[in-house]
């Protein structure tokens, strides 16, 4: 009976688990090591000028890469939790022309201007029958305005890195041209 553990068979198994612990222990130090270093990357903060960048950036692309008219904006930093302190994002709305009467197939031009430019639809979908795109760390909601209906807004949202305290901006909201 004590003669088991010798028997060819039972070798194998052990060499097998024992090769099959060292394989899973070494790829969940590569997988711990990969994502802490990730964590690292997104844990920078981002300056007050380098959030306002993102998202005023971006904007001016997307005018320039769809050819949008008339578009007007503004940006401020909102909380990124439920609460008012940090950490903040940059947000920008901007309102444009609708070009054509058909407004879902210009704003899905809109969209594939802005895919050819670099963005990808976003896993969630958009409120208002809407899209969602995302590009850069930044998050674009594009539908028609529902209140003016000849225009259309965009509003767009930058990653939630600034620590800055922006509770008491004045003006909170700040206009640029795009």
């Amino acid at each position: 009976m004590d003669d088991w553990i010798r028997t060819p068979p039972t070798r194998r198994l052990l060499w097998a688990a024992l090769v099959l612990s060292l394989v899973l222990g070494v790829v969940l130090v590569v997988v711990d090591r990969q994502e802490a270093g990730a964590a690292d990357q997104v844990g920078v903060a981002l300056t007050d000028e380098q959030a306002v960048e993102q998202v005023v950036g971006s904007a001016r692309k997307i005018v320039a890469a769809a050819r949008l008219r008339d578009a007007a904006g503004s940006y401020s930093f909102v909380p990124c939790e439920t609460e008012s302190g940090p950490p903040y994002q940059a947000a920008l709305y901007m309102s444009f022309t609708l070009l054509q009467r058909d407004w879902v197939r210009y704003l899905n031009e809109v969209a594939s201007a802005m895919i050819a430019d670099g963005w990808t639809d976003a896993p969630t979908k958009a409120e208002h029958f809407g899209r969602k795109l995302t590009g850069g760390g930044v998050t674009a909601v594009l539908q028609r305005n529902l209140d003016v209906p000849g225009n259309a807004t965009m509003r767009l949202y930058g990653e939630c890195r600034n620590i800055s305290d922006h509770r008491n901006d004045d003006p909170a909201w700040t206009e640029v041209s795009l």
